[in-house]
């Protein structure tokens, strides 16, 4: 099953790199593929942090994020921080570091934090930043401050742009490090649309499945957690930006360490680009 998850990821991007390469245009590298004046923030800004941007920022310009994630019930009951930081290399590369995944067996302290960093690559997209845009991103990530796991994680990002609205969709194969059985999918999705060029409204969704055969004592540490082999995030969400800052937010529902049960999930988040 392994190895059936590992080809079907990679045979999506190189088919959806091979049918999209049309779209690009030769009149410039990739790090001018998007202006910097765009009203909607510009395809690296996506209108939720649930989605890991397909296009690149502009070359050395830098995007800090700051946000939290609020869950009132369940075993990761807490207001859990985020923050992050990514920067536009040139010819289609960004690089990010932050915070933005939460583990660990404490996860209302610091060793609920999860230290990340992350490389990405735009394959295709237009000049203006509209229509279609596609990427693809690794990530490297410690679930748990202290005595935390190291993972990784390959994803291909698709986003359509148009004047009014835009759609995403992200597909993730996540691997342990330390147990070669533990990894897991994940799917993410948002549709937007725009009231004005500036402001977005939409959904937004995630689902993860868990696809290792991880020992059973194991599986019981994760139970008692509140884990199940399936968590969902679904929500509604709004963005607003002007020049060159963003914010955010999110309202919905969560499964994450609620044993299969499902409770509120509320997310707001800023950002500004320099």
């Amino acid at each position: 099953m392994k190895r059936i998850a590992l080809g079907s990821l990679s045979t999506m991007v190189l088919l959806c790199a091979s049918r999209m390469a049309g779209a690009q245009t030769t009149d410039g590298i990739p790090s001018t593929r998007v202006p910097l004046n765009d009203p909607t923030g510009g395809a690296y800004t996506a209108p939720t942090t649930l989605f890991v941007p397909a296009a690149a920022l502009p070359t050395l310009n830098m995007r800090v994020t700051v946000g939290a994630d609020v869950q009132p019930s369940g075993s990761f009951d807490a207001v859990r921080p985020l923050v992050n930081a990514e920067l536009g290399l040139g010819r289609g590369f960004t690089i990010a570091v932050g915070s933005h995944w939460f583990g660990g067996d404490q996860p209302n302290t610091l060793n609920g934090l999860t230290p990340y960093a992350q490389v990405r690559y735009q394959l295709f997209g237009r000049s203006d930043g509209m229509g279609w845009q596609g990427g693809v991103s690794l990530t490297g990530k410690r679930v748990g401050w202290h005595n935390g796991d190291a993972e990784m994680e390959a994803s291909f990002s698709v986003q359509y742009r148009a004047r009014r609205w835009e759609v995403g969709a992200q597909g993730t194969f996540g691997q342990s490090l330390v147990d070669g059985e533990e990894h897991d999918l994940e799917a993410r999705a948002f549709a937007a649309w725009r009231v004005i060029p500036a402001f977005a409204l939409g959904v937004v969704a995630q689902v993860r499945v868990d696809v290792g055969n991880e020992s059973p004592a194991f599986e019981a540490m994760l139970r008692a957690r509140g884990l199940a082999e399936v968590d969902m995030i679904g929500g509604a969400m709004a963005s607003y930006t002007f020049e060159r800052w963003q914010v955010g937010a999110l309202a919905g529902l969560s499964t994450i360490g609620l044993n299969e049960n499902v409770g509120f999930l509320g997310q707001g988040f800023g950002s500004v680009r320099f």
